[in-house]
């Protein structure tokens, strides 16, 4: 199902509104944008269940990949579909025919995915989950702990982003992550964190911390960056990732402080490094008794490192822009100036024009930058 809509309509939905610059150096005036275009995508059958239950589809990851667009499921799917799928570019929404399912065993035996990410060269995709959950003396939730990574467009050989070529999750960085996050209250290590950012540079990948604290019961919003070094090496059957030990937080951005005007709380749900305009790209959402919005963010891939704030994308009436009623949790570029936010809205039937989300769908937008 799918909907094309007049500005007059999407300027109630997303007040995106375009002023005078686009593809300009980092460091000069950041891009705005105009919404162009906004509808449904179609994830699975209507009626789809697992265990009794409806399947809804909570979007949590996109990416274009120079042909098609992949998308992951933050939830998991019936035995002969896959929480990861493809559509062409061309069909995002007005396409009757199903995606395409990844449906190798190592798609379906992680859980919770959360962000994808490319290399600035296109060589490769990779996918992490939420990282936001282990057994204690068991390995039943190790499969919330991977990332998963493959040869762009060759979707059908993922492997396990690992320090050895045999895990079946990434559960060898989970440590690491913890032990780099550990503050005054947790010296230690964090004992509970959520990754829902994932961005590669060309040297780095970079990791967006959107919880921290004792448990998911007890935590804060954050908007943390950590970076690690990875390299590719080659092996006797093609080529594998492996990251190095250099794990640092590079950015601890406190979005309360840089806008006292935005609702709060927010918390990052997704990083997006821009290689062509040198710019990291951060979406902040809320998710409050069923009250959804997202805010856009972006800031030089410099000052990133450098630890120094994002800014809001706004209107041309210096308003901040926001995806009202939406919780956008990725975002990936696409070309002639154009980046593709996926939503993530629970199981909420929001709306786009006159049309309801049905569970099988999940809403999307298109901007395009000035």
């Amino acid at each position: 199902m799918y909907c094309r809509l007049s500005l007059v309509t999407v300027t109630s939905l997303l007040l995106f509104f375009g002023c005078k610059t686009a593809k300009l150096p980092a460091t000069k005036t950041l891009p705005t944008a105009t919404l162009t275009e906004a509808g449904f995508l179609d994830c699975f059958t209507p009626g789809t269940s697992l265990n009794g239950q409806t399947v809804w589809c909570e979007a949590s990851a996109v990416a274009f990949d120079g042909k098609n667009i992949l998308i992951a499921n933050d939830k998991d799917m019936p035995d002969g579909l896959s929480p990861v799928f493809m559509k062409p570019s061309t069909a995002l929404g007005g396409s009757t025919k199903p995606p395409s399912y990844l449906t190798q065993p190592v798609f379906s035996a992680a859980h919770k995915y959360e962000d994808f990410a490319q290399t600035p060269d296109r060589r490769f995709v990779l996918l992490t989950t939420a990282f936001d959950r282990v057994k204690p003396g068991s390995s039943d939730w190790d499969g919330y702990n991977t990332i998963l990574y493959w040869r762009t467009g060759d979707e059908q050989h993922p492997h396990v982003l690992a320090p050895d070529d045999t895990s079946r999750t990434s559960m060898g960085y989970r440590q690491q992550l913890a032990k780099v996050l550990a503050n005054n209250e947790f010296p230690g290590g964090m004992p509970y964190f959520k990754v829902e950012g994932l961005a590669a540079t060309d040297r780095q990948l970079l990791f967006g911390i959107r919880e921290v604290g004792k448990d998911y019961k007890d935590f804060s919003y954050q908007a943390q960056i950590v970076s690690v070094s990875y390299r590719v090496d080659k092996t006797g059957d093609g080529e594998r990732m492996r990251l190095e030990n250099d794990w640092k937080v590079i950015n601890d951005f406190v979005i309360a402080k840089a806008d006292t005007t935005l609702p709060q709380p927010l918390g990052l749900s997704s990083l997006e490094y821009d290689p062509a305009r040198q710019l990291v790209w951060m979406l902040t959402s809320q998710e409050v008794d069923n009250k959804l919005d997202t805010f856009i963010w972006a800031a030089p891939l410099s000052d990133v490192y450098a630890g120094k704030p994002f800014s809001l994308i706004r209107d041309s009436q210096g308003k901040p822009l926001h995806t009202i009623g939406h919780k956008a949790e990725d975002l990936t570029v696409l070309p002639n100036n154009q980046l593709l936010l996926i939503a993530d809205d629970d199981r909420v039937p929001t709306t786009i024009g006159t049309r309801t989300r049905q569970p099988n769908q999940a809403a999307y937008m298109i901007l395009t930058l000035h």
